[in-house]
Order: structure tokens, then sequence, then C-alpha cells
């Protein structure tokens, strides 16, 4: 359930981050818009007064124009002017001008009486003016150009900008559906492993049970045990089964703690049950010469934890000390307190750990390169599960290791009343 609500969180904060970026890339495009009409309407203002300036050095043309406006009720000169040499002057002007100041579109362009025509008065995004007043001595007289495809070309001005934005919020979201996909079936594919490797492991309870049955049937036998030869194989056997009910029973363990099935829960003293689970180490350390020593042992060690996964906790990181180690093992534990938590270190003379490695020990299936250990055996499940149940008590597990010196493992607990 944790880990669901895990995956709802992220994949729906994935998707308010592509929703912003979508935002973000339209405001900005809104904002390079914006830029792009404020720059093309100062170019066309410049070019406009150059061309006006133009114009009044230009007597052939001043004259026509007030020829033009002064003569009956008219008050443009495009129709009157269109066909003489003096209107195509002042469009090789215009043209000029405007490709001077980098304006390379469809324009028209009109000179006209404002006084007559109440149309002009207000003029569109698209309509830039002048005034010929000066130039003309006479009032309300303008020289207006208009850029009808206005619109086009400031978009064609951001368009590798708006092009290559869409394209990345399309990319994005084609990979985060793409990723979304695999994921799901990653999913399936995982749950769907991790039901049959459980229901193979349950399977094997009942044979794995009857071998033992058996064996112990055929122990009790007299001609047998006076056999030194049959007795031996069966002693094979009984030790057989004892580690494969013990793998057996490591990978129930892991499913139910996936599962989020703890045990019975209670308020247990770890100084005591640290001390258990390491005397039933106490043959095979002492079968390899090797030590367990305890220190700084406090007073105050309850948690509240289920009492058999915490030994599994205790029992794999000692399991790991001793496997791990290429020298007579020497394991200290501390238990002490800090900041109302109990604090277990478990520090061995092992191998240790490179640190290329020390992120990835708790990752399930993982397995450090062990050298020449080639006798170190196991599914790579162990830390895993350590972790797990660790924090399934609310506490927090670090390791400190470098290679050929040993490890450190460092557990926090909260503290509970008794």
């Amino acid at each position: 359930m944790k880990n669901n609500r895990l995956q709802i969180i992220l994949i729906g904060l994935t998707f308010l981050s592509l929703i912003a970026l979508l935002a973000i890339q339209v405001s900005w495009i809104y904002k390079a818009a914006d830029i792009q009409e404020k720059q093309f309407s100062q170019s066309a203002t410049l070019a406009l007064n150059h061309i006006v300036e133009e114009i009044a050095d230009d007597e052939s043309i001043c004259k026509e124009v007030v020829s033009c406006i002064g003569k009956g009720n008219s008050f443009s000169c495009y129709k009157k002017m269109y066909n003489k040499n003096e209107w195509q002057k002042v469009d090789s002007i215009i043209k000029s001008t405007l490709k001077y100041y980098k304006i390379n579109i469809k324009y028209e362009f009109d000179i006209v009486d404002t006084r007559r025509d109440m149309d002009y008065n207000v003029c569109p995004k698209t309509y830039f003016s002048n005034n010929l007043d000066k130039t003309l001595l006479k009032n309300g007289i303008e020289l207006k150009i208009k850029f009808p495809k206005k619109s086009e070309f400031i978009i064609a001005q951001i368009g590798s900008l708006f092009i290559s934005s869409i394209l990345l919020i399309v990319l994005i979201s084609l990979s985060f559906i793409v990723i979304l996909k695999y994921y799901k079936r990653e999913k399936a594919l995982y749950q769907g492993t991790r039901d049959f490797i459980n229901n193979i492991t349950h399977e094997f309870k009942t044979p794995i049970t009857n071998i033992a049955l058996a064996n112990s049937m055929i122990l009790k036998n007299e001609h047998i045990a006076q056999d030194e030869k049959l007795s031996q194989y069966s002693n094979i056997i009984k030790n057989e089964h004892k580690k494969l009910q013990n793998r057996v029973e490591a990978l129930l363990d892991i499913a139910r703690i996936e599962n989020g099935k703890s045990g019975f829960c209670e308020t247990i003293n770890v100084c005591n049950l640290i001390k258990c689970t390491a005397d039933s180490y106490h043959v095979q350390i002492q079968e390899l010469k090797g030590i367990i020593k305890f220190e700084n042992l406090t007073d105050k060690c309850f948690v509240h934890a289920d009492k058999e996964q915490f030994q599994i906790v205790i029992s794999n990181l000692i399991d790991n000390a001793i496997k791990y180690c290429d020298k007579l093992p020497e394991i200290t534990i501390r238990i002490y307190n800090k900041a109302e938590n109990v604090i277990i270190e478990i520090e061995d003379n092992g191998i240790g750990i490179k640190t290329e490695h020390k992120n990835q020990i708790f990752e399930k299936y993982y397995r450090v390169p062990t050298g020449d250990l080639h006798n170190v055996k196991g599914f790579g499940i162990g830390l895993s599960t350590v972790k797990s149940i660790i924090e399934s008590m609310n506490g927090e597990i670090e390791v400190q290791s470098k290679s050929g010196k040993g490890s450190l493992f460092s557990i926090k607990i909260p503290i509970c009343d008794k």
C-alpha cells in the first residue's frame, strides 16, 4: 500500500510537472511574441520617419501630393497618383527603407487627408502613420503604411522557438507515456514473478517437512544407526534439509514483509534478544576461532517490534559478518541510547565493501562481488530484508565500510516504554 501510494504520487507529480512545463513554454512564446511585436513597431516607426524625410527632400512628390489633396473632395492620393512617376518614387523609397530596417513583408500605403476620412483616424495594429504637415505646410495630411501579413511575420520570427517548444513538449509527453507503459508492464511482470516464487516456496514446505520426518524415522532404525556409512548419509540429508528449510523460510519472510504483514508486535528488550541471537552462533564462532563481544550495553533498550523479525535482522548481520571474513572473525556489538533512540552497531573485521557497492547492498537480489570467497552463498535478499524490517519499525540502517577494513552497520530504532 505504501509503495502504491508513493508510485501514484510520483506519477501525479510528473504529470503536474508536464502541465507546468507546458504553461511555462506557452508563457515564454507569448513573451517572445510581445517582444517581437514591440521590435517590429519600433522598426516600422523609425522606417516611417526616414521615409517622410526622404519625401520632404523630393520637391516633385510634395507638389503632386498638395495638388492631389487640394483638388475636389478627395481624401486619398492612391487613385489619382497610382500611375504617376511620383507615386512610384514613394513606393521605391518605402521599399528600400523597409528593406534597410529588415521589414521584408508585403505592404500597402496611401497619403490621406485625415480631416476628410474619419476611418483613418483610428489606426489598427497593422497600420503605421506619420504626418506630412511640416513637409507639405498643410494640416491633417498623413502617410499611412499597412502591413496585412504582420502577424504571420512576427510568428515567423519566433518560429524556431515555437516549433522547438512544441516538439520538446510532445517529446517529453510521449516519453512519459512510454515510461508509464513500460512501468506498468514491468510491475505486472514483477508481481507475477513474485506470486509465482511465493507459491512455489509454499509448495516446497510440504516435501521439506516430509523429508525431515522420513529422515528422522530412518535415524531411529537400530540397524541404520549402527551402520556408520548410512548414518553419515542420513546426517548429510539432515544438514541439507536444514539449509533448504532456512532458504524457504527466508523467502517466506520476504513475501510477508513485502505484503505488509508483520507478526505480533510487542515491547522487546533489544539487549536480551541480541545476546540470545548471538549465543546461537557460539559453536560456529568457536570452530572458526573467532569472537563476538559486547560493548556499551544500555539499560534503556526497549523497542516496539516483531520479535521474530528482529531476530532475522540480527541473524542476517552476524551471519554476513562471519561469511564475508577472510580471517579469524571478530564481531563487536554495541547498544546505546541517542536522542530517544536505541542505537545498535554491529562491527566486523571482514573483507569490507567497496565504495561503489555501498549504495546498492540494500537492493533486493544484489550481491557484492566477493573475489576469492567462492564459498559464500545466498540469494542477495538478506540486507534487503533487514532494511524492510527496520523501516517497518520506523527505524533506519546505515553502513560504513572500506574494502579490506571491515564494515560497521548502525541501526537506529525509537525507544518505547516498558
